[in-house]
């Protein structure tokens, strides 16, 4: 099954592709590009009758090709099938993809290569069209060839491209590492399904923008188009030029071999030299990025070759930690995580922070900067902590499956508590907390020329971070520290029970740790009343949302919001300062989409099939998850709850005398606080049972592949609407105060009957009411 793109060699031809008509299809292509190129002729004749300048007529003449190319994009997103590695999983059909003799790569390529030739071979067709428009802007005609296959092979990331052209060169490539980011860390859903339509409006509102742009530019006068198309322009890159057209397609190309690799690893786990194919895109982020940002320093902040060192290698090594947990997969095919021992990962992750450690070495070599004009203590610390930090991240994605596996604990929940340590160092200003996070660190070390000079750093008036000063010996040991750590939390989780109650006391432990987390939960009081409702709450609907939605540690969040408000009152006050002003819409967004989320949840895994057929009433179900979904939003205003409080606490010490008079307004305080939170509840509790109705009355929609996008629209509208009434109460100078109110009751007490009906009639027939 080698040869790919043999019609007899790949199997997705014959199956997934028998029906499409590639006679029909190559017509069509060729009457679309026949009509861009009269109508490029008729402009262009037009033109040079009119005598217009040069600039003006090869935009023109852009905009031309391109509306024509997103026609036929879009037709070749109607034509492709439908089927993706997902469906697969789904319908228990991947097993026999399996049994093929073939790599989890291979597979992956053989099914995406007949959509790559019909995307290439319109783009060969089109990189003419785009050559000719360049020519008049006075560009380089090559650059045609990379910008045509990124337009036809990006996705939802060409259209994003296309805002590039008019934008400043100091911003254009700046916005395009994120995003080539983010376009590589896409979810599974999104790599294993089958391109989605592009809408015709969509397209249609990316030309009118452009559209407009380059008529502004031309009415201000730019004539010359390098100057208006500024993704086209020579940017800095290690003090030599670059055009970010070029970076922008080596990058997409490396981000489109990580989705491929990304999804092999998700159908099965890598073997050999496969489990080092992630090394070329590593290379290709990590180079370009740093590429730009030393010449960047160079050029335009005149930073000496040994600053920009310093520099670009502490940001290679955090950028290659965010990568590292960006590109991992948290699902897999077989629902199991690969649960391995760090010596498993270790070969992988001393290859990524060896990529990481060549690239600066490599600019190095590239800018003829001698090793011994370097800072040589810098470099020593910089060569440890990236062979400390190899273990490092071999321990902590063996701990990180191993708690998804045994206690179900989220992967990203579970890195998050890593990121405790550092975030209380900033707070309480110790250098050795910070410092345990090893990107921090070596941020703050390569970047002391700028950081001196800003430090403390301030985010607008109101947030001021004091920036410690790290040692350089703290540098060094607190990673090492923190494997060493890591290390002995993998030995406690993995030693078996006796060797563990002889060696590490881990029953003694288990007990300090449950005194914690319950002390925890009655010091916050909410987790406390929140174990009580799942030990005596009698509905059993209610006990699984609370238990399904419920947060690890919950007390944890509570205390982190309680010490930022005592500890950053001025940050607390802006925090809630903007809770107020965005609370209702955002919570109707937010809670109707968690809800309908739980329901789709319930519909995948065959659990809304055991509430039907129980002999639950169906008050009683749908109760339990009104219920659910307002102790759901309770959790969360409880946040805000206690950031208020510590906020409260943090500015009642400077104000000693005032205590008396609180005491004395107590009553009047709890009165007020009270009435206000039905107030806000009010205008927000009708989301939950709105998002039951939605759901419950069209569950073919609600429930089917689209059901995600169909809630999306549904809750926007939504928010939408109470986004109006509130500025209604707010702009009539609070004369209309209950409307948002009294419409939030009005929706919360109307929706419970229609959606008990609506259960019913599913109950009735759930084999044809339910997709």
């Amino acid at each position: 099954m080698g040869n790919y793109w043999r019609f007899n060699s790949n199997p997705f031809w014959h199956h997934e592709w028998k029906d499409f008509d590639a006679e029909a299809f190559v017509k069509t292509v060729k009457g679309l590009i026949v009509g861009a190129i009269a109508v490029q002729i008729g402009l262009a004749s037009f033109f040079l009758i009119g005598q217009v300048s040069p600039f003006w007529a090869g935009t023109n003449l852009f905009i031309v090709a391109m509306v024509f190319h997103f026609i036929a994009l879009n037709y070749i997103d109607r034509q492709v099938p439908r089927r993706s590695f997902v469906d697969d999983a789904q319908r228990g059909s991947l097993d026999f993809l399996r049994l093929l003799p073939v790599s989890g790569h291979e597979l992956v390529i053989a099914r995406k290569l007949p959509l790559w030739f019909l995307k290439f071979f319109v783009a060969g067709l089109w990189s003419p069209l785009y050559a000719v428009a360049f020519a008049l802007l006075g560009l380089p005609i090559v650059t045609a060839v990379p910008f045509s296959l990124l337009l036809s092979t990006s996705g939802w990331f060409g259209f994003v491209l296309l805002l590039f052209l008019p934008v400043p060169e100091n911003v254009s490539l700046p916005m395009l590492f994120p995003l080539a980011t983010l376009w590589s860390s896409e979810g599974i859903q999104r790599l294993g399904s089958a391109p989605p339509e592009r809408r015709s409006f969509f397209a249609a509102a990316w030309t009118v923008l452009l559209t407009f742009s380059m008529i502004a530019m031309q009415f201000q006068g730019i004539e010359r188009g390098s100057g208006g198309f500024h993704f086209f322009a020579p940017q800095p890159f290690y003090g030599t030029a670059l055009a970010p057209v070029w970076a922008t397609f080596w990058l997409v190309a490396a981000a489109g071999w990580t989705r491929v690799d990304r999804l092999a690893r998700w159908l099965e786990m890598p073997k050999g030299l496969r489990r080092f194919y992630f090394a070329p895109s590593l290379f290709a982020f990590l180079f370009f990025s740093q590429g730009y940002l030393w010449g960047w320093l160079k050029q335009v902040r005149h930073w000496q070759p040994a600053d920009c060192f310093a520099a670009s290698a502490s940001f290679t090594f955090a950028f290659a930690g965010v990568l590292h947990w960006l590109w991992f997969n948290w699902a897999w095919a077989e629902r199991t995580p690969p649960e391995k021992p760090p010596v498993a990962w270790l070969t992988e992750t001393f290859a990524w922070r060896l990529i990481a450690v060549f690239v600066p070495l490599l600019g190095c070599w590239l800018t003829s900067l001698p090793i011994s004009q370097l800072d040589i203590a810098f470099l020593h610390i910089w060569l440890f902590v990236s062979v400390a930090d190899a273990f490092s991240l071999a321990l902590t994605r063996s701990l990180v499956l191993r708690g998804i596996v045994q206690w179900r604990i989220k992967g990203l929940e579970l890195l998050s508590s890593f990121a405790i340590a550092p975030l209380m160092g900033f707070v309480l200003k110790l250098p050795l907390l910070v410092a345990f996070s090893p990107s921090l660190a070596m941020l703050i070390l390569g970047w002391q020329p700028v950081l001196s000079s800003i430090n403390p750093l301030r985010v607008g008036s109101l947030l001021s971070i004091a920036l410690p000063n790290i040692p350089l010996w703290v540098a060094a040991a607190m990673p090492l520290s923190r494997s060493v750590l890591l290390w002995l939390v993998w030995q406690l989780v993995s030693a078996p029970i006796v060797l563990a109650r002889q060696n590490f006391g881990a029953v003694k432990i288990a007990r300090f740790f449950d005194f914690v987390n319950r002390l925890g939960e009655f010091a916050f009081v909410l987790p406390a009343v929140e174990r009580m409702l799942l030990a005596r709450s009698q509905n059993p609907v209610f006990r699984h949302m609370v238990a399904v939605t419920r947060w690890h540690y919950g007390w944890l969040p509570y205390l982190i919001a309680f010490a930022f408000g005592i500890f950053l009152p001025s940050l607390t006050a802006a925090m809630l300062v903007a809770f107020l002003l965005t609370f209702v819409p955002v919570f109707w967004l937010a809670t109707y989409l968690t809800v309908h989320s739980y329901l789709r949840k319930l519909h995948q895994t065959g659990e809304l099939w055991q509430w039907l057929i129980t002999p639950l009433p169906s008050a009683t179900i749908v109760n339990g998850w009104r219920y659910g979904g307002w102790w759901w939003q309770f959790r969360w205003l409880a946040l805000f709850l206690w950031l208020f409080v510590g906020g409260w606490i943090s500015g009642s010490f400077s104000r000693m005398p005032q205590v008396w008079l609180w005491l004395i307004s107590t009553p009047f305080l709890v009165l007020v606080t009270v009435v206000t939170a039905l107030i806000f509840a009010l205008m927000v509790m009708g989301a939950v049972p709105v998002a039951i109705v939605d759901a419950l009355r069209e569950p073919q929609r609600a429930f089917s592949k689209q059901g995600q996008g169909w809630s999306r629209r549904k809750a926007l509208g939504l928010a939408g609407l109470m986004s109006i009434l509130v500025g209604i109460s707010v702009g009539t100078c609070g004369l209309l105060w209950f409307m948002a109110p009294f419409v939030g009751l009005v929706m919360t007490s109307t929706s419970v009957d229609p959606a008990i009906r609506a259960l019913e009639n599913i109950r009735k027939a759930p084999m044809d009411r339910l997709p």
